[in-house]
């Protein structure tokens, strides 16, 4: 028996399940901290005595998160929402931030009609070297259309806007999830398909336009 061989499998194993395990603990702990002293609170007025019940509060922030998903669903309380956040765009200073935060998460909505239309791969940051990234718009100037693509570079939400030639970017058969993993994963979990045509960085087919 190989007992180096085996302690080292045994922390390619460990290390990630931890992390893993303690990332949901953090989580657990954040979340629950954060919604349990209004429901001990009104457990108490009720019970006296009573102590705190861990997992109340995780509990409540996603039967919170569930009412507002509904809550936004519903004519009314869009429009509510939108008179929420045409408020907070009024607030000097934090009208950027919010508005970018806003832009940012709406992009990976697949319920949004400005959230990324397709994933491209394309020359980026030098020549020969190629990088995933997300078409926002299309646009066309002087006759010749360009791409705009969303490039991540750090972490997910920080990266490049590129304006590319379409004969120069290259369709992927993939859906944003897809390429969200593949970028989350550090190119762990790059399907297979990704490169199955051996010619597609030499002939990249020119994308239709709608």
């Amino acid at each position: 028996m190989d007992l180096k061989k085996s302690f080292v499998t045994g922390i390619f194993v460990m290390v990630p399940l931890m992390l893993s395990v303690g990332i949901l603990v953090w989580f657990f702990q954040k979340v629950d901290g954060f919604f349990s002293p209004p429901i001990d609170g009104i457990v108490g007025a009720i019970v006296p005595g009573a102590t705190h019940i861990p997992g109340t509060g995780l509990l409540t922030g996603l039967l919170i998160i569930l009412l507002v998903g509904l809550f936004a669903t519903n004519v009314v309380g869009a429009r509510i929402l939108a008179g929420i956040d045409w408020l907070i765009d009024r607030i000097p200073g934090y009208r950027t931030v919010h508005t970018t935060i806003k832009q940012l998460t709406n992009a990976f909505s697949p319920d949004s009609t400005r959230s990324f239309k397709e994933v491209l791969l394309v020359e980026y940051p030098k020549e020969n070297s190629y990088a995933l990234g997300f078409r926002t718009e299309t646009v066309e100037k002087e006759g010749r259309r360009f791409a705009v693509v969303f490039v991540p570079t750090n972490n997910l939400y920080l990266g490049e806007v590129l304006f590319i030639p379409e004969e120069k970017t290259i369709r992927l058969s993939l859906t944003v999830e897809q390429a969200v993993k593949i970028l989350v994963s550090g190119g762990i979990a790059s399907p297979s398909e990704l490169f199955r045509h051996k010619d597609a960085l030499d002939k990249p087919t020119p994308p239709s336009v709608s």
